[in-house]
């Protein structure tokens, strides 16, 4: 009986792993519609996504360090999120004209931005050291630097050239994020 049952549990196995693999394909995927054209004004680009360019973020400690994050945007636009021992908590928004922008890549190319190390100090880590996390995107280059000590002075006052222009902004708060 027991070899009888096994069979059959067997077999009904197999008829089920069957019918499971015979199933139809799927229909394919219709093609993605082109791009529909701005109708701004005639002749003019249809406008492309903003993107992150920079950001600037100081993380938490065991301490009260300030703890916030900054994104510029490829559109101008500036975004805060502030989260321990800072002003302002919560979202805000500001707005930098492309001149900011291009002035923060330049800086970026001037220090040499892209030769730094990825982590600093590199090889070591501090538990209750806050960081100060750089980010820069130009073109399809992307890089981010954490610095939480024992850096390069020209990291550092890269640093304080984004400190000083986020703290120049005139920071509005962000209703429903």
């Amino acid at each position: 009986m027991k070899l009888h049952l096994i069979t059959a549990l067997g077999l009904l196995a197999a008829v089920v792993l069957l019918t499971a693999c015979h199933r139809k394909a799927a229909p394919p995927m219709p093609a993605e519609k082109p791009a529909m054209p701005s109708t701004d004004r005639p002749g003019s680009e249809p406008k492309q996504e903003a993107y992150q360019v920079v950001g600037y973020q100081k993380t938490a400690c065991f301490g009260k360090c300030p703890v916030y994050q900054v994104k510029f945007f490829s559109d101008g636009k500036v975004t805060w999120y502030g989260q321990h021992n800072v002003e302002r908590k919560g979202w805000y928004e500001a707005r930098v004209e492309k001149t900011v922008l291009t002035a923060i890549r330049d800086k970026a190319h001037a220090v040499k931005y892209w030769d730094f190390s990825g982590v600093y100090p590199q090889g070591q880590k501090v538990a209750d050291l806050p960081s100060t996390v750089t980010y820069i995107r130009a073109g399809d280059m992307e890089k981010s630097v954490v610095n939480t000590h024992q850096a390069p002075p020209e990291l550092e006052a890269f640093e304080d050239y984004l400190e000083g222009i986020i703290n120049g902004l005139d920071w509005r708060p962000t209703v429903g994020k």
